[in-house]
């Protein structure tokens, strides 16, 4: 029994250290780089991407100062990125490491285009993230300013006003849902950001008309209170109002309910501003009759008749 347990342990032992039967793998380390290269373009013309990535990982381990070397990396980006389903993630990640090892290759330009394109092909529809935009716009950009003159520049350009407008169009989206979900200080504040970042890429139409909503309905915020009640208390050279007496409370409930109201007056004002912009620069569109038919509620006489005709 006891040499029947040995002999198991033993080859238990064999087993875990990878000496039972399985031979280790013999890597031929004597072609060359140049055949390994040409062994791997062959490949990937005939669509064997998965054995055109085994050919460049042996060149790229045992090989790594063959002047095939720099080509060898970016051929591993485009193994991922040019197969018939694309692993975007994995291309780009041997895009920037290719860019990591040569920052000054002639082929830089390439690899930061690529790089970029798998960012953009990542991109999500405008009611979500935009990460992978903002990451393709900055490659996209930083190809412009790096390499001006390159072949990619064109496409690059044009790339780039697609993604300031996925930008844009998501800025739009969330600042409607703030309207639509009461949140009129956070709209206010999109919506105007949005109008000065991105005036080339916006439907200016609803851009007006949500901010015209956000102002015609917002009141008071809690930060604008809050600044008041410091305010008030340093006019009284006091460090809060904790300590005011009942006269001056009711003065200060006086003095603030005065305030609330010229604020808002100074709000819907404003929505009026927005809605009347609607209406004379977009004449003809179904956004600037909703802002008609605010500005006649709001008071604003005349103008849905004179817009009617």
């Amino acid at each position: 029994m006891k040499r029947i347990l040995t002999a198991l342990t033993l080859t238990a032992v064999l087993a875990g250290l990878g000496l039972g039967c399985r031979k280790p793998k013999v890597v031929d380390k004597s072609i060359s780089a140049e055949e390994l290269m040409t062994t791997a373009d062959k490949q990937m013309k005939q669509g064997n991407f998965t054995e055109a990535r085994l050919t460049l990982r042996h060149l790229e381990q045992y090989l790594p100062g063959s002047p095939e070397f720099p080509k060898a990396k970016l051929m591993l980006g485009d193994s991922f990125f040019f197969q018939p389903s694309p692993s975007f993630p994995e291309a780009e990640v041997e895009y920037a490491s290719f860019l990591n090892y040569f920052p000054r290759h002639e082929l830089r330009d390439y690899a930061i285009y690529h790089r970029s394109l798998c960012h953009f092909s990542s991109i999500e529809s405008a009611e979500r993230d935009q990460a992978e935009t903002r990451k393709a716009l900055e490659g996209f950009q930083q190809l412009l300013t790096e390499s001006p003159g390159s072949p990619y520049a064109r496409e690059t350009r044009a790339k780039i006003l697609q993604c300031w407008r996925r930008i844009a169009e998501h800025e739009l989206v969330v600042a409607v849902f703030y309207v639509n979900t009461y949140y009129y200080v956070g709209a206010e504040r999109r919506l105007k950001g949005l109008l000065e970042t991105y005036p080339d890429y916006l439907d200016r139409e609803r851009a007006y008309f949500y901010l015209g909503e956000a102002m015609r309905l917002r009141l008071l915020s809690e930060e604008e209170l809050t600044q008041y009640s410091k305010d008030y208390a340093a006019k009284l050279q006091k460090e809060d109002l904790k300590t005011l007496s009942k006269e001056e409370i009711a003065q200060y409930s006086k003095d603030l309910a005065a305030y609330g109201v010229e604020r808002i007056k100074v709000y819907r004002s404003e929505a009026k501003s927005y809605f009347q912009k609607l209406v004379e620069s977009y004449p003809g569109s179904e956004w600037a009759r909703r802002a008609a038919d605010r500005l006649v509620t709001m008071g604003t006489s005349g103008v849905k008749e004179e817009l009617d005709s």
